[in-house]
């Protein structure tokens, strides 16, 4: 459905852009934001390791050493204050530290001059440390790292606040975004649709060509269409015109040619030619007349329900031949619909009825089934049924009861207006009622 729906293919994409959109500005903006508190954090303990460096002084045994009155930050002198700071040596003991590091696993040790910022798991915290060599005034150089840790509950809550801040506004942008993507869909599809309505109203006959304002993109197209719509008006009209002149120009010349075939001094053998040739001329201007009048495939045709249509035939057929009492049995859907020409289904249908009311002795059953784009029409009877090799029927003047009046062009006929449809015509025997079968094949368009 969506493959053949511009409206959801645009409605998809959008959706798809959309969503990458929020995803990746989100992640974006988190990793940005995430970075940023990093920085900041690093900063901050950086300031307060050379707080630190700046409160050491060198005891009496030469160790390097903070007195906790001098440190920075009063959160060192308090227990579980998420805040501590520890001096090691270059064995890796602590010559120094604050209330409660010493319960604390010993961090990485940096190198002298470098700084080495991680974020421990157990505990959760964030921890910086400092390489550096002291020389004292007996030129004795030792190593040291001075190590900070702090708890990062206040990183958690400010990235949780943020993130809760970030989704809320990227949920409002999308939102807004969505429907001004609905709106600028319908207002870039509006003379699609409003194309489709006039093209609906063409083909049901109120109006006789596109007369609406396009965009430069469709003007090219309806330009076309309405070039096609009277080329094909124009074709066919010049087309009834040319044969309904050429019958009646030869409307004359037939009269005369036949009233010469009963002149008393005439040969009868040449009699009998004169009027064989004459009565085929007859067949062949009949012929053309038919074929003018049949409106064949048209590109904009009203659809017409076909059931409402059988049953009128039905009706009269049932009056002509009330010496047969003929019963029809119509298994057509309701709401089946046929785009052609209503006098052509007329005579298609009413010559197909008309032949089974005939040459049936009663029984008429006419069915129906669409299948694979093509709707068939399926005529069945109780009478003798076809001879052999039917399809011979299929030529104008041949019948297949003498006995029966007739002139043998009602199945040629429907076979004209078939072939002018596209569409094809079978001659078999009904399994059902045991008479002629006739399955006449419509393309749906």
């Amino acid at each position: 459905m969506i493959r053949n729906s511009l409206r959801g293919r645009l409605l998809t994409a959008s959706a798809l852009v959309l969503t990458a959109f929020v995803a990746i500005t989100a992640y974006a903006l988190d990793q940005a934001f995430r970075n940023s508190l990093l920085q900041a954090e690093k900063e901050k303990l950086q300031g307060l390791v050379y707080a630190l460096l700046g409160s050491a002084a060198p005891r009496e045994d030469g160790e390097l050493s903070i007195a906790l009155d001098a440190v920075p930050d009063p959160r060192l002198r308090q227990p579980l204050s998420g805040l501590d700071a520890a001096l090691f040596d270059e064995r890796g003991h602590a010559v120094w530290s604050s209330a409660a590091f010493l319960d604390l696993p010993q961090p990485t040790l940096a190198d002298v001059g470098q700084w080495q910022f991680e974020r421990l798991s157990n505990p959760d915290v964030f921890s910086l440390s400092f390489g550096l060599r002291w020389i004292d005034l007996a030129r004795d150089p030792r190593r040291y790292s001075i190590v900070v840790l702090e708890t990062t509950q206040g990183y958690r809550e400010q990235m949780a606040t943020f993130r809760r801040t970030l989704w809320g506004w990227l949920g409002g942008t999308a939102m807004a975004l969505t429907a001004m993507l609905l709106f600028l869909q319908r207002w870039s599809l509006a003379p699609l649709l409003r194309l489709g309505r006039e093209l609906q109203e063409i083909e049901a006959g109120n109006q006789d060509e596109i007369a609406g304002r396009y965009p430069d993109e469709l003007r090219p197209l309806t330009h076309d269409l309405n070039a096609m719509i009277v080329n094909e008006r124009n074709q066919q009209l010049r087309y009834r015109n040319a044969l309904g002149d050429l019958a009646h120009t030869l409307k004359t010349p037939l009269a005369v040619l036949s009233g010469m075939t009963q002149e008393r001094g005439l040969n009868p053998v040449q009699r009998e030619q004169l009027q064989e040739q004459v009565t085929r001329m007859q067949r062949i201007v009949d012929h053309q007349l038919r074929r003018a009048a049949a409106a064949g495939t048209r590109t904009l045709s009203k659809p017409l329900r076909v059931r409402p249509l059988i049953e009128k035939i039905a009706g009269a057929l049932t009056k002509v031949y009330a010496d047969k009492n003929p019963r029809f049995d119509l298994q057509i859907t309701p709401n089946l619909k046929l785009r052609a020409d209503q006098g052509d289904l007329y005579e298609l249908i009413g010559n197909l009825l008309d032949n089974a009311a005939k040459y049936g002795n009663g029984r008429v059953r006419v069915s129906s089934r669409v299948e694979d784009k093509h709707c068939s029409f399926v005529v069945e009877d109780d009478g003798p049924g076809f001879p052999e090799n039917p399809e011979l029927l299929l030529e104008r003047g041949m019948r297949a009861d003498d006995q029966t009046p007739g002139q043998g062009i009602g199945l040629a006929a429907v076979a004209e207006l078939i072939k002018a449809y596209e569409g094809h015509l079978e001659l078999g025997r009904s399994a059902l009622l045991g008479g002629g079968k006739v399955t006449a094949t419509l393309p749906l368009r």
